[in-house]
């Protein structure tokens, strides 16, 4: 099957990683690939937001894009779960039948759709996708596939369960039976947020109903809206216009990313003034359902319009009690910080699923809101969770690119029946996971270096949490109590040389490291490593092979947050000379292995740095000769500790120099060293 590693980003275009995605065609292939014993996350057409369908292992659904059957009599369509709505809509249209709930857009997957339990602008009527769905086939985490139907738990934990339950390959959906490809849509002018909520509630029959908002209004006017109610309508309301297609298809692409001025207030002030203001922005008309139900899909790559830094959707629901204090304190919120939404939307919803695993809808109000990315806006965002965990409400999964662990906890308490298994895990599940702000690892960390690292970054990140990993961990503790950091860090027992325990360490690790740092070490003299074969094997090992295997196994943990690697690299290893050429040669290969995968790891944004000290005063070089310019394990140190992205790092000038002259000194020079 088809494998590539890329740079993938979801319809936000925030957060990117770079993923090895894979592309089966079969379900057997994929069968195959879930018994791989990896984990992986499914993702469709990546029209969710944010990082739910990203993660180290990512498996297309979109090669499984077939109809593989449709009852023209019942109405029942079976789908494998690559087919996009835009296919199902070309199909079932001209029959007479349309689908049962749709979101606003319709190239999303089936299975997408079903693993999001997608909602629409009639969800206070018709429920959500899962409702009308008779079966599922589902890739459990065994690699076994089974036939499931809304009486089957696993069936349910499924719905909504955003891809942790199994890979979703087939849906059998009930369809909802139309007369006209057309919409009766009566539009309402609403002065402010009050009036607004006050329409919904008198059009509380109406099928569809969704309200577009003026983010910029302020005052009286916070809120002021449109209200768009929509019915499928009948052939005697259609008789008379001119005929239309069934099917719209998009005719504009946008091929390049806006720059990032473009989306501006000024613009946007206008914007909204017109669009509230335009002919027709009231009243009764007759339209396609491509414009009711997928305005924005006539624009090909309309997310490109926030640039590429892109933007959050921000979604959230309250209960109906609180739901428009709630909502107003939000629009009130984005205001003060002159943070406008491009996009604001208000649906109301009915009763739902409430005891199920993630599952969003609640009987309330939800309310989308597209903001672009900018520095002041992650602040903004936190605030507003602690406002919408505070009122009892939820953040929606398929659109969130950010929400922190302790307010998914306080959102989503329903433990499921049936637990997430690991074979399938996204980003955003590990993020929801982490309940650390910042996480240092720092492997071998009884080194003096190492433990001067350690009180150096709790000073500069007061909430930093360090996990200090030695097979001395009895030392690690007694350090930890004499320094006073016993609230902001633990000791776990690391042996580097059991290769076969270092895949359980990590797994074991209480939090997700944010850095890595392999500090461990030996020192042996080439005669001692050329006379003692077991001292020339632990040399190799600790100094190479042990780093290599430990970091081989950070980088491939499913660890969105890893941001920086660094390794105690030596000026031994920059060149070989005579006088430590068995210690620089494991040095030189950790140092080249550090190079290689800096350049691996460039396009998941992770910093990979060799620390190259030159001579430090530590416990591991005490029996050397004194150096006069040697460094201190604090000086070191600070050099880690210093905001510098390039690969050697050095504690000063003088060692720089150094690592140059052995770099780039002729051999007749480097024979005498």
């Amino acid at each position: 099957m088809k494998t590539e590693r890329i740079n993938l980003f979801n319809w936000g275009g925030y957060p990117h990683h770079n993923c090895r995605i894979y592309h089966p065609e079969t379900v057997e292939e994929i069968q195959e690939l879930v018994r791989s014993k990896h984990s992986f996350i499914a993702r469709g057409n990546g029209r969710c937001y944010g990082d739910s369908a990203l993660s180290n292992r990512v498996i297309s659904t979109l090669a499984l894009n077939r109809i593989l059957d449709f009852d023209p009599i019942s109405g029942l369509i079976v789908c494998e779960a690559g087919v996009l709505l835009d296919t199902v809509l070309k199909k079932i249209v001209p029959a007479g039948f349309f689908l049962p709930v749709s979101p606003g857009t319709k190239f999303i997957s089936i299975g997408g759709a079903f693993a999001s339990d997608v909602h629409g602008k009639n969800q206070q009527v018709d429920g959500v996708f899962s409702d009308h769905v008779s079966y599922i086939k589902l890739v459990e985490p065994g690699g076994e596939l089974v036939h499931l139907t809304p009486s089957d738990d696993l069936f349910r934990q499924t719905a909504g369960g955003m891809g942790l339950t199994g890979i979703i390959v087939e849906v059998a959906l009930r369809l909802r039976r139309i007369e006209s490809q057309m919409i009766s849509q009566r539009s309402i002018k609403a002065k402010n947020l009050a009036e607004v909520f006050d329409l919904f509630e008198q059009n509380s029959g109406s099928t569809y109903s969704v309200a577009w908002i003026d983010g910029m209004a302020r005052g009286y006017k916070l809120g002021r809206s449109i209200l768009l109610l929509g019915e499928h309508a009948a052939q005697t309301d259609v008789a008379n216009l001119k005929t239309r297609e069934l099917h719209v298809n998009s005719k504009l692409n946008l091929p390049f990313y806006f720059p990032s001025w473009v989306l501006n207030p000024l613009f946007l002030k206008v914007f909204n003034w017109a669009y509230f203001t335009r002919p027709g922005s009231s009243g009764n008309g007759i339209i396609h359902y491509d414009s009711f139900f997928y305005p924005l899909d006539k624009i090909r790559h309309w997310n490109r319009i926030y640039g590429k830094k892109g933007f959050v959707q921000y979604q959230f629901v309250l209960p109906g009690a609180v739901a428009y204090e709630g909502i107003k304190h939000v629009l009130e919120v984005l205001s003060i910080n002159q943070l406008w939404p491009y996009l604001a939307v208000l649906k109301r919803f009915g009763t739902s699923h409430e005891g199920r695993y993630l599952h969003f809808p609640m009987e309330g109000y939800t309310m989308s809101l597209d903001l672009k990315i900018s520095q002041r806006l992650w602040a903004v965002l936190n605030q507003l969770d602690e406002v919408v965990s505070s009122l009892g409400g939820k953040t929606y999964l398929a659109k969130d690119a950010r929400l922190g662990g302790k307010n998914f906890r306080k959102q989503y308490p329903v433990m499921p029946s049936i637990p997430p298994n690991p074979v399938f895990i996204s980003h955003q599940q590990v993020r929801f996971q982490q309940m650390k702000k910042h996480v240092f690892l720092i492997l071998g960390a009884n080194s003096d270096i190492a433990k001067q690292t350690a009180l150096l970054y709790l000073k500069k990140y007061p909430e930093g949490y360090l996990i200090l990993a030695s097979r001395d961990v009895q030392g690690l503790r007694a350090f930890i109590e004499e320094s006073g950091i016993g609230g902001c860090s633990e000791a776990v027992p690391l042996d580097v040389e059991n290769f076969a325990g270092h895949a359980l360490f990590y797994s074991a690790l209480s939090a997700k490291p944010n850095w890595v740092m392999y500090a461990a070490g030996v020192l042996y003299t080439n005669d001692e490593c050329m006379g003692d074969a077991p001292k020339s094997a632990r040399n190799t090992s600790v100094n190479f092979s042990a780093p290599v295997n430990l970091l081989n196994i950070a980088v491939d943990d499913n660890n969105p947050g890893l941001q920086r690697i660094i390794g105690m690299s030596s000026i031994a290893g920059l060149r070989g000379r005579k006088s430590n050429f068995q210690y620089g040669s494991a040095k030189a290969g950790f140092h080249q292995y550090l190079f290689g995968l800096r350049q691996d790891l460039k396009d998941r944004g992770v910093v990979v740095q060799a620390i190259t000290p030159g001579r430090v005063n530590t416990k591991m070089t005490a029996h050397l000769p004194v150096h006069k310019r040697a460094n201190t394990p604090e000086e070191v140190a600070s050099a880690i500790l210093q905001n510098t992205t390039t690969f050697e790092v050095y504690p000063n000038l003088f060692w720089r120099l150094i690592g140059m002259v052995v770099k780039y000194a002729p051999e007749v020079l480097i024979r005498k060293l």
